[in-house]
């Protein structure tokens, strides 16, 4: 079977139905988006699933293939309509990349769970069953984040602790120093863009220092620049405190970061325990997927400061920290 096959089975043009579920697809996606659905499991959840649907009515079905194949027909469908209806609708590549997984997964359940009604004679009881019972489990994970009651605690702190063979006076002068992010990141946080430039007048309380970001959604082009402001409230020989003021860039949309706080304890052995605390609101459900990737953003965001940027090593000579 080769690519062609797959993508001109049934009856033909077969491009003239894809069109007309693309111009469905994005117009269902578009008027979600554009409301307070948006962030909701409806979104996450429904949409995708009655998109399968329609996929599963609208494009014709090869006879004689197993469901398997059927199956794998579907998924390169799926795919096609969403990278589509994402370009169309100007969505960015970080956006598609996060919520792939539980699109494809709903868009395939809808398939999946489907009786071979061309067949009735083949079709069993649980056939019926699961057509009848799985569209109702997705209704019910659909409600999700429409009220504060049908809503899971949004609120998350996320604590990293290192052991850092540091005095505390070197890990104040490491945060007092200019930050640079050119450390190699985990394949999970290279997905997301570092910031342009950053701006810390002085390590002080009271200081604001400014992140700018520059977000290119396709990689190159449509693009988002937003900024992150963040006050420093306490700072402390063993304390220091952190508030975000303003928040503009693409993170924005997904969570909300309040704060952070690292708290330095000194160790009998010259070195120094360092916790760093990251208080954040999720803002997109389901609570079950989005929550997840997003504490492994975090914590991940939290082992790279305290390595590269807190607990940087300093430099042999002359005591101060490096860069290398």
């Amino acid at each position: 079977m080769t690519f062609k096959d797959i993508l001109t089975g049934g009856p033909k043009p077969i491009w003239i139905r894809y069109l007309l579920i693309l111009g469905v697809v994005t117009m269902i996606t578009r008027l979600v988006l554009d409301s307070r659905f948006a962030t909701t499991s409806f979104f996450y959840c429904l949409v995708p699933y009655v998109i399968g649907v329609i996929l599963y009515v609208f494009v014709p079905q090869p006879q004689g293939w197993s469901k398997t194949r059927r199956i794998g027909r579907h998924l390169l469908a799926t795919v096609i309509v969403m990278l589509a209806s994402s370009a169309l609708l100007f969505e960015g590549f970080i956006c598609v990349i996060m919520a792939a997984p539980i699109y494809i997964l709903f868009a395939l359940l809808a398939f999946a769970v489907m009786p071979d009604v061309k067949d009735p004679d083949r079709m069993k009881q649980g056939d019926v069953f699961r057509a009848s019972f799985v569209p109702l489990a997705v209704i019910v994970l659909s409600v999700e984040g429409l009220t504060e009651q049908t809503s899971f605690p949004r609120e998350e702190t996320i604590t990293r602790t290192h052991i850092l063979d540091l005095t505390p006076a070197q890990i104040r002068a490491n945060l007092a120093r200019p930050v640079h992010l050119d450390a190699k990141r985990s394949k999970f946080l290279s997905l997301f863009p570092l910031p342009d430039r950053i701006d810390a007048p002085s390590f002080a309380q009271g200081q604001t220092h400014k992140a700018y970001f520059t977000y290119r959604r396709w990689g190159f082009t449509n693009v988002h620049k937003g900024e992150t402001h963040l006050h420093m409230k306490t700072v402390q020989p063993l304390l220091v405190e952190t508030e975000v003021t303003k928040d503009t860039s693409y993170f924005s949309h997904y969570l909300t970061v309040h704060g952070t706080k690292i708290e330095m304890v000194p160790q009998a052995d010259g070195r120094t325990e360092v916790s760093l605390t990251i208080r954040y609101r999720r803002e997109l459900d389901p609570a079950w997927y989005f929550g997840p990737l997003q504490r492994r953003a975090m914590r991940e965001s939290g082992d790279y400061l305290l390595k590269h940027i807190i607990g940087k090593t300093p430099d042999v000579e002359t005591g101060t920290p490096s860069d290398a």
